[in-house]
């Protein structure tokens, strides 16, 4: 009979055991399709039907339609807040805290003259990014830019060739304008004969602070937001993934591509001319993001684009020198 021993065998007993195999190193190199019968791995496959896994998180839809609805609040706020602040300083500045004049009056002034409506725009597009930094990342617990896919260093590595789209595409569209009725005199060619400094303003903003923040609105929180409902739809089994490829995405389009048209209808006189050129260029925009799965790429060919509208004139008048040239 052998002896029991509580705490296992004595070591003279273990040149009688089995020496176990060692353990084998994880398999590399190939993935098997997912599936209920052949789960997917790489390396050793996981117990995914065991009763104590729990199955991973789906990823957050970010941003989701609220996340817009308040991101263009903030941003009617703040375009408030600084055309009331701007008028006011215009009016304490020019005409001193006695003076008659009334603050609708240098409204107007400010409105109509971009030496003092483009840095009020400018003030409005950086103090809107400083405050949605914060206000997101503490909603979200996450980059802002992650978040949003701004995707910078993508961006920065196709540079020259999302700046070529956009240069390309300018001078196609703008040809195009060739054969539709296009107005003769809009508001933003009257704006930029107003001086030459307004002009130069209008360029850097144009190729700037514009671009960027209105991809932000329309390509970053906008248009991922609406398809994230039909995302959203299918995890609920309502709908399903050939559903949002072929509808929601083309339905995202269009719903994102209507309000960025009319953001710039009255610079164009709300002709409907210019107004199917600059849709055409939105939808392009919605291509490069979601091909390129970076809000900046988009930035950049939007840039590049704005570019080949104000070379035009810029080449006419002689660098802004001659701005009555516009008109002729």
């Amino acid at each position: 009979m052998s002896e029991f021993h509580p705490e296992g065998k004595r070591d003279n007993d273990a040149a009688n055991t089995a020496t176990p195999e060692p353990m084998r190193e994880p398999i590399t190199g190939f993935t098997y399709p997912s599936g209920p019968h052949s789960p997917s791995f790489s390396g050793y496959a996981r117990n995914e039907f065991s009763p104590f896994t729990e199955a991973p998180a789906l990823p957050r839809l970010i941003p989701n339609i609220g996340h817009t609805i308040l991101f263009f609040l903030i941003a009617f706020i703040l375009m408030i807040l600084t055309e009331i602040g701007a008028t006011v300083i215009y009016q304490l500045a020019i005409h001193g805290p006695q003076s008659s004049a009334g603050l609708d009056k240098a409204l107007r002034v400010i409105a109509g003259n971009p030496v003092f409506s483009i840095p009020t725009q400018a003030a409005s597009y950086g103090l809107l990014v400083l405050l949605s930094i914060p206000v997101f990342e503490s909603i979200w617990f996450e980059s802002f830019g992650k978040a949003l896919h701004w995707n910078f260093r993508g961006a920065l590595r196709y540079f020259w060739r999302l700046a070529g789209i956009g240069l390309v595409a300018g001078l196609l569209i703008g040809s195009l304008g060739n054969f539709l009725p296009m107005p003769k005199s809009p508001p933003i060619l009257r704006d930029m004969m107003t001086s030459t400094t307004g002009a130069w303003f209008m360029l850097v903003f144009g190729i700037t602070a514009a671009p960027m923040t209105e991809e932000l609105a329309f390509r970053g929180f906008l248009l991922p937001s609406l398809i994230n409902i039909f995302r959203w739809a299918e995890r609920r089994g309502i709908s399903n993934e050939a559903v949002t490829r072929y509808a929601g995405v083309p339905l995202a389009v269009i719903l994102t591509t209507i309000p960025f048209t009319m953001l710039h209808a009255q610079q164009v006189s709300d002709a409907w001319g210019p107004l199917l050129l600059i849709a055409m260029v939105s939808v392009i925009l919605c291509i490069i993001r979601l091909a390129t799965d970076s809000v900046a790429a988009g930035a950049v060919v939007h840039a590049a684009y704005n570019f080949v509208l104000f070379a035009g004139v810029l080449f006419q008048t002689s660098g802004f020198q001659h701005l009555y040239k516009i008109g002729s």
